[in-house]
């Protein structure tokens, strides 16, 4: 892991900046918690019958403001309408984490669990590794983009404030053959397969591994201060191809 450099940094304030105006544009405040007693209620209240990521529950996991953050959008009447957490990990291999189930359950009384995991990348993600996650978007600003734009003000504020070397995430089979981790969600690398099943005795779940690297990411923050006006990964790509045309 390697402090940013002034251009990098520059780079990460700004794109902040841009994403934050784009969800203002939607009608929604976005804040900045560390609380994931609070996220974990909520998410519970807003989605019940769900099984929620452990990842960000503080009782399967150590969360701390030192290496996780969540963000909550608000209507202007203070009702919550979308939320998005991210955590970093450091690791000699994160591959490690997902085996031995590290990145879902790393206290000392973890459920245990079963993990397969199936065609992984073959470089070693190794470092400070951010993770993204625990996604939720009230039904009315579905198809807004939001989920895009919040995931991606996610990671720039993961990459300002605690560096990362990579960044990674998971996603449903069924999300991840649409192809909009690449398309709305912006992420270079869909690859991979974890079953999982988090609890023991529950049916297996099989889910889609997503990373990138920190110049990746870099690259990708880049790309939407030169066309700001793009509103989506999808039209971001869309006007780049029509000015290499």
């Amino acid at each position: 892991m390697t402090p940013l450099t002034n251009e990098e940094f520059a780079s990460v304030q700004r794109f902040c900046q841009l994403m934050s105006e784009k969800i203002a544009a939607v009608g929604l405040d976005v804040y900045v918690e560390s609380n994931f007693r609070d996220y974990i209620r909520l998410r519970r209240e807003l989605s019940p019958g769900y099984i929620h990521n452990p990842t960000y529950d503080p009782d399967h996991s150590n969360l701390s403001f030192q290496n996780a953050f969540w963000l909550r959008a608000v209507e202007s009447n203070g009702d919550t309408v979308a939320m998005g957490a991210q955590r970093i990990i450091d690791t000699d291999n994160f591959f490690d984490e997902l085996q031995s189930m590290r990145l879902w359950h790393d206290r000392p009384n973890k459920v245990e669990g079963v993990v397969r995991i199936e065609n992984l990348p073959d470089t070693v993600l190794a470092g400070r590794i951010g993770h993204t996650g625990g996604l939720w978007i009230e039904p009315a600003y579905r198809k807004k983009n939001l989920s895009g734009l919040l995931d991606h003000l996610g990671r720039g504020l993961l990459l300002r404030n605690f560096w990362f070397d990579h960044v990674t995430a998971v996603i449903t089979e069924a999300l991840a053959a649409t192809g909009i981790a690449v398309t709305q969600y912006g992420w270079t690398e869909v690859e991979g397969r974890v079953s999982f099943d988090f609890f023991s005795g529950g049916q297996p779940t099989t889910i889609g591994f997503c990373h990138m690297s920190r110049a990746g990411f870099v690259e990708r923050m880049n790309q939407w201060l030169l066309l700001p006006d793009s509103n989506s990964v999808q039209e971001l790509n869309e006007v780049r191809q029509i000015l290499v045309d």
